[in-house]
């Protein structure tokens, strides 16, 4: 038998603190996507800002530094906000097309308020509200385009079936008798040669008894 000492819950709940890591992983998760979708914000926004000082004769590196923060403190709040009310509502699986219009809806609003704060205080309400249009009417977009249907092609709605068209695209059926046609055609010329040859080798064979009387 072991006599080693059972460890303690304490020491048990150290070791699963130390194996989990100090950040929950649910917090981890809620967290990446945000900072990725505001790194690659912040990046379209010092190209814009660098563009935007060359237009304007400024400096580029302050400009750009500064857009580039702006827009990853925009991008970063409004995915982390929405992010965050979806998985309050149930999870991006479970919602309707209201619902992640409503959780667009309160991440524009969040971004909003953060860009309204970097401007000044009194900027706050006004771009909440400017965000917040901006985040429902771009989800209400990338609702409809996900809901449309991809259009059934009909095979008689073709350019082939114009009365424009030079070629006629044929059915199954219409080829058959088609090539039918022509073997037809083809068996009745084979028939008109057979009876040219029959008819050549009379004359000649009447050529032949001709000479030898």
């Amino acid at each position: 038998m072991s006599n080693k000492p059972e460890p303690s819950s304490g020491a048990i709940q150290q070791q699963q603190r130390k194996k989990r890591g100090l950040i929950p992983p649910e917090l981890v998760d809620l967290l990446v996507t945000p900072v990725q979708v505001g790194a690659w914000s912040g990046a379209v926004g010092v190209m814009a800002g660098v563009a935007g000082a060359i237009a304007r004769d400024t400096s580029p590196v302050a400009s750009g530094a500064v857009t580039g923060f702006q827009w990853f403190a925009l991008g970063g709040s409004f995915w982390f906000t929405r992010s965050v009310t979806v998985r309050a509502m149930g999870g991006d699986q479970q919602l309707r097309p209201v619902d992640k219009t409503i959780a667009s809806t309160v991440g524009g609003s969040a971004a909003g308020a953060v860009a309204g704060l970097i401007r000044g205080p009194g900027k706050i309400l006004p771009a909440m509200v400017m965000w917040g249009v901006l985040g429902a009417g771009g989800q209400m977009a990338v609702n409809g385009l996900s809901n449309r249907k991809p259009k059934v092609k009909d095979e008689n709605d073709s350019w082939f079936r114009s009365k424009w068209s030079p070629l006629k695209k044929l059915t199954d059926q219409e080829y058959i008798d088609m090539m039918e046609e022509k073997i037809l055609r083809v068996e009745a010329d084979i028939a008109l040669i057979d009876e040219r040859i029959t008819e050549l080798k009379s004359i000649d064979q009447r050529t032949k008894d001709e000479n030898r009387t």
